[in-house]
Parts: C-alpha cells; sequence; structure tokens
C-alpha cells in the first residue's frame, strides 16, 4: 500500500491574513477606481463597507458563503482571497457598477490574479512549515492549489531559503485546481454532503480538483482509500475527497467556522483537527 499526501497551500502552510494585507488593499484600492470612490467620496467609505460585510461573515458564517457560477461553494468569511468576493460585490452595488454577472465574474478573476500578485513579495509562512516539508522528502506528497502553481513554488522557494532541502517538492506544485467548481453532470459519488449547524448543503461533485487528485493517486498507484488531504477549508480542500474515501485534515485557524471544526472532529479516525503541522505526517502516513 502507498500513502499519498496532497497539501493545500495557503492558508495551510501560510498565515493567510498576515499575507493577505497587500492583496486586500490592492484590492479595494483598485475597487475605488473602478466605481468612481475616488471622486465621489473619500476612500474611508470602501473601508467601511468592507468592515461591515466582513463583521457580519465573520459573526454567521453559515449564513455567508462564497458565490460562484450562482451557488455557495465554500464559507467566505475564512480567508481574504474568498471574503473579497462578497465584500467587492457589497461595494459594487453600493455605486451601481459592474452590474451584468458575467462582467463582474470577469472582473473579479482579474482583480484577483493582478493583487494576489502582490503577495509573493512577503510570504508569511506558518510555525514549522519548513521543517515539515523538509521531512516529507521521499513520501508521496504533493501540493494542490487553487493559486497560481509558480507562485506557490516561488514561495516554496523562498522558504527552502537556498538550502535544498525543499528542492524535491517544486515539481510537486500543481496550481489552478479549480476547487470551487461544481459539475452537476457528474455522477461520481454523492452530489452533496449534509453538516449539523449548516442549512445549505456541501456540494461534492467537483470534478476538476478530483480528475487533478486522481492523475497524482494513478502515478503513485494508490486509491483514495491511501489517500489523506490536508487543507484550511473543509468545504473547498476536504468535501470531495472525503466523500471519495480519503483521510482529511483541517488545518483550523481563528475564522474557521465551528460547524467545520465540529464535524471534522465527529469523523475520527478519518478525519482530524491539526493544530500543529507537526501533526501531518503521523496522520497521513498512519497504517
Amino acid at each position: 500500500m502507498t500513502r499519498v499526501l496532497v497539501l493545500d497551500f495557503d492558508g495551510t502552510m501560510t498565515d493567510a491574513e498576515r499575507e493577505g494585507e497587500p492583496f486586500i488593499r490592492g484590492y479595494l484600492d483598485d475597487l475605488a477606481t473602478l466605481t468612481g470612490a475616488r471622486e465621489q467620496a473619500p476612500r474611508a467609505r470602501l473601508d467601511a463597507i468592507a468592515a461591515m460585510i466582513d463583521a457580519a461573515m465573520l459573526a454567521a458564517p453559515a449564513e455567508h458563503g462564497y458565490p460562484w457560477n450562482g451557488r455557495l461553494v465554500a464559507p467566505a468569511s475564512v480567508d481574504p482571497y474568498l471574503r473579497m468576493v462578497p465584500v467587492a460585490n457589497a461595494i459594487l452595488d453600493e455605486f451601481k457598477a459592474f452590474e451584468h454577472a458575467v462582467d463582474r465574474a470577469r472582473l473579479h478573476q482579474i482583480l484577483f490574479r493582478y493583487n494576489y500578485d502582490k503577495t509573493r513579495a512577503h510570504p508569511c509562512f506558518k510555525s514549522g512549515a519548513r521543517e515539515l516539508l523538509a521531512s516529507l522528502a521521499g513520501t508521496e506528497t504533493f501540493v494542490v492549489t487553487n493559486s497560481d502553481t509558480e507562485a506557490v513554488r516561488g514561495k516554496i522557494e523562498t522558504l527552502d531559503d537556498g538550502t535544498g532541502a525543499l528542492a524535491w517538492l517544486f515539481d510537486r506544485v500543481h496550481g489552478y485546481a479549480q476547487k470551487f467548481e461544481v459539475d452537476d453532470t457528474w455522477a461520481d459519488g454523492p452530489a452533496e454532503l449534509r453538516i449539523p449547524e449548516l442549512q445549505r448543503a456541501v456540494l461534492t461533485r467537483r470534478r476538476r480538483y478530483h480528475d487533478r487528485i486522481q492523475g497524482l493517486l494513478d502515478g503513485a498507484g494508490a486509491s483514495w482509500k491511501d489517500l489523506t488531504v490536508v487543507g484550511d477549508i473543509f468545504e473547498l480542500d476536504l468535501s470531495m475527497p472525503l466523500a471519495k474515501g480519503a483521510r482529511v485534515g483541517l488545518v483550523a485557524n481563528a475564522r474557521t467556522p465551528s460547524y467545520e471544526r465540529k464535524f471534522v472532529e465527529s469523523l475520527h479516525p478519518q478525519g482530524k483537527l491539526i493544530d500543529d503541522l507537526r501533526e501531518i505526517p503521523a496522520f497521513a502516513f498512519a497504517p
């Protein structure tokens, strides 16, 4: 039996809140220009809208999901990259800008890519990230992320700090995983799962994400039962692998919804809340 470990990266190996600060500032600056807010009102008005929406999401994460193609596919409060979409939508609504749904979706894609690039200058890694990744050399470990492949490789190279201890991982980074894409035409496995305290269903037919992992499993000669996936957002990173029979580890943070924490804890031994990155190898590679 070959054990395989798939890691998310942003928010899992990094402190997304600190690292995402220039992303948020840049996104709001761009919205100020696009909406004409620079001419109509001080930037403080946009900051106030952003703070109001953020507070609402944090207070009731089950009620505020991340929208994609007309459906909610993740909690919006967990990291800066997700929550900027509902924040930006509220700002665009306020200024009656980019009201067509297709135009707005395209705008978000452009603003995300442009402003995410600003996080490369100061990656903020979690304690123990370098030691963990170095210790996994020789195992069937991969990074599968929604983020840009080269951006994440660049972060790992920075974390490596010229020692070569993480060089083994550079070619094992697979970006643009599109974990948010749900394909209703794909009938492999259950369409959804239910989590106590969350009224909406968690949609699990994330075919593009599935296919990316399936290719890694095929290459390793392993099955979904041999797989462990570790990420910081249950719905995006872990729900589909869980539905396929994988073990799942949730790297929780202060913004992780309590319903996700409780649900993952209830999955023992198939699921684990991970408070320290050093816990990952024993969980992933245990018999």
